[in-house]
């Protein structure tokens, strides 16, 4: 072993780091005590499943699913919320199990470390194979990784040559915006010093050390297709063309991934069928077959679980949960189980607070700060956790949800360091903070409201305009808009309503068309720069918010208070976990006074499942595989 590098196992490893980095940002990992070590040893599938007759499930059958919008793509690295069922196929280096952290072995079964913190040597299992029967060598690790860098079809470059997890690589000076800021398309192709360094190592370095390394690389952009595929990269001519392999252009789709289960059959906007593939190399799944049906309201979701068309619901229109309704009889971690009637029928339910916020989006090109400003006067968000989200919800007054919420004080909980943030100003930065939030908090000021709106030359008789986007069928998202559109109304400010699915409507984000939408983000690690990196302005031409950009309604010296905490306090080399509690505390700042995202509130994430389905509860990560699933209809 050289001297310099360690090797680790993931479990001791990624444990370590995480509890050191929840240290630091005061968050509170979830139980892990039923985390296992990883082996290199497939497990392989059972076969001596009982029968039904023995009253204990059956291998085999068709679990039915919902998608919630149209499947788009398969692909990996294009894929932000519009297909369905990318657990199940793809593979990564690293895997939550059943949702829960620390991340354990994937297609890599070790690791060594720098002293330095930089380069990962990963170690990958040689009985790993993908859905084609290739075998998965390290020449396919980082073909993967310079497609998710430098291929124009990727939507995820942020998660590996952006501001956080930077895998180093060069950058081409001459590429610029208009305004001068590079942004990510001065990324240089085939600069990603990710490299096989034998047929079953991969040696990636990054630009500086990242705790969250091994959640980042986790995630579903990360993984691992068969090299040359597609030759949407620098050096790969590409098997198969991008719409055959990863759509159904022609005989497509022809992908090939890694994980448990392989795509048989896709309609476009009606259904994907997922067959279970026998050559995995873990626990083989239990049933047969997944179909996901393309289901996109949520009403029309909740009445196909009630008819038994559906087997599983993935959380329940806020308009039709019952609190009363639900039972909980076992607490596992942080993780609520129990049951739910659902109309005179008893269906199981289990709960988890979700590492996630959801909030409006504004384009700041199109939308000015009064109006900005007198939608947060006008939100009052504690009356929309209680009323429209019946306390599943918590009222969310950072972007940063309050289990990743960074501390200052050694034995200050993370959930009392924001809600002292929030209510009083606890640990200000900026003046504007002093107090606390400064729109109001568990309040509607609808007088300040108007009052900026007529400081900027608004009235009843000259309104500003603006379109509001949902998703189709939230009905959360649509409650949330329909109680400002009155309140707004008093305030000058006319909005219309309109919905679009939710592939639709991060198309329309990245191209820049809306005005303000709703969405919710889920963290892919408990950090709070997974999200302030999207706050701080310095690529705002490849920010949905645009805030920054020319001709965008921003306040400069706002912006420069926002990019120094970044870059001084929290990316410099000599940077602490309190010099970096306050760069993130100051872009949480910034943004109240910005508004360019307005948080709204952070969920509990809930799933019923009919009594003949046998299925954990996912962690809080909420990636699962259905390996050990089964059935007893």
């Amino acid at each position: 072993m050289p001297e310099e590098k360690t090797r680790r196992s993931f479990l001791a490893a990624a444990g370590t780091g995480v509890a050191a980095a929840l240290a630091g940002c005061g968050g509170n990992a979830p139980d892990q005590t039923a985390t296992a070590t990883p082996t290199d040893e497939p497990e392989g599938g059972s076969d001596d499943t009982e029968t039904e007759e023995s009253g204990t499930p059956m291998a085999g059958g068709t679990l039915q699913m919902m998608a919630q919008g149209s499947i788009q793509t398969l692909d990996p690295i294009n894929a932000k919320g519009s297909g369905a069922g990318y657990n199940q196929y793809n593979q990564q280096l690293l895997q939550f199990p059943d949702g829960e952290y620390p991340p354990e072995a994937g297609l890599a079964k070790d690791y060594e470390l720098s002293e330095d913190g930089l380069t990962y040597t990963f170690t990958l299992r040689e009985d790993a194979t993908f859905h084609n029967g290739d075998d998965v060598t390290a020449e396919d690790v980082v073909y993967s990784f310079h497609r998710l860098a430098e291929s124009d079809n990727s939507r995820n470059r942020d998660d590996i040559v952006g501001d956080t997890m930077t895998v180093v690589h060069e950058k081409d000076a001459t590429v610029a915006e208009p305004t001068d800021e590079t942004t990510l398309a001065d990324y240089v192709s085939g600069s990603l010093a990710v490299e096989a360094t034998g047929d079953y190592t991969v040696e990636m370095t990054l630009e500086s050390a990242f705790s969250w390394t091994l959640f980042q690389i986790a995630g579903g952009a990360f993984a691992v297709l068969p090299a040359g595929s597609v030759g949407d990269i620098e050096g790969y001519d590409g098997e198969y063309s991008y719409n055959e392999f990863f759509s159904t252009s022609g005989d497509g789709p022809h992908f090939a991934g890694a994980g448990p289960f392989q795509v048989d059959s896709w309609s476009k906007g009606d259904a994907i069928t997922l067959s279970k593939f026998e050559d995995y190399y873990g626990t083989v799944p239990q049933i047969d077959e997944i179909v996901y049906t393309v289901v996109p309201g949520s009403n029309a979701r909740l009445s196909r679980f009630e008819n038994g068309n559906a087997d599983i619901l993935e959380g329940m229109p806020a308009a039709s949960f019952t609190p009363d309704n639900v039972t909980i009889e076992e607490e596992q971690g942080n993780r609520s189980i129990g049951t739910y009637d659902l109309g005179g029928t008893t269906v199981n339910y289990g709960e988890i607070p979700s590492l996630s916020t959801e909030y409006l989006v504004f384009n700041t090109l199109e939308v000015p700060i009064p109006v900005r400003k007198a939608f947060a006067y006008a939100l009052n968000q504690h009356d929309v956790a209680e009323n429209v989200y019946k306390g599943t919800a918590q009222p969310a007054y950072h972007i940063t949800p309050p289990a990743a919420y960074p501390t200052f004080e050694d034995g200050v909980d993370a959930n009392d360091t924001y809600t002292q943030h929030a209510e009083s100003g606890y640990q200000s930065n900026l003046d504007v903070a002093a107090d606390g939030y400064m729109y109001g908090h568990a309040e509607t000021d609808l007088e300040a409201a108007k009052q900026v709106m007529e400081d900027a030359g608004y009235s009843e008789s000259d309104p500003f305009e603006i379109t509001a986007t949902t998703i189709s069928g939230d009905s959360g998202y649509q409650q949330v808009f329909t109680r400002l559109q009155s309140k707004l109304r008093q305030a000058h400010i006319e909005m219309e309503i309109t919905e679009a699915e939710f592939g639709t409507i991060i198309s329309q984000a990245i191209s820049g068309s809306m005005e303000v939408f709703a969405l919710g983000d889920g963290m892919e690690y408990p950090g709070p720069e997974n999200f302030l990196r999207f706050l701080w302005g310095s690529e705002p031409s490849g920010q949905f918010t645009r805030w920054g950009a020319e001709g965008s309604s921003h306040d400069e010296e706002l912006r420069s208070t926002a990019m120094d905490a970044w870059e001084s306090n929290y990316a410099a080399e000599d940077a602490t976990q309190e010099s970096r509690a306050e760069a993130f505390q100051t872009i949480e700042e910034v943004n109240w006074a910005a508004v360019q995202e307005l948080p709204i509130v952070h969920t509990t994430s809930q799933r019923f499942w009919h009594t003949h389905v046998d299925v954990e509860m996912y962690g809080v990560m909420e990636n699962q595989s259905f390996t050990d699933l089964t059935l007893s209809r």
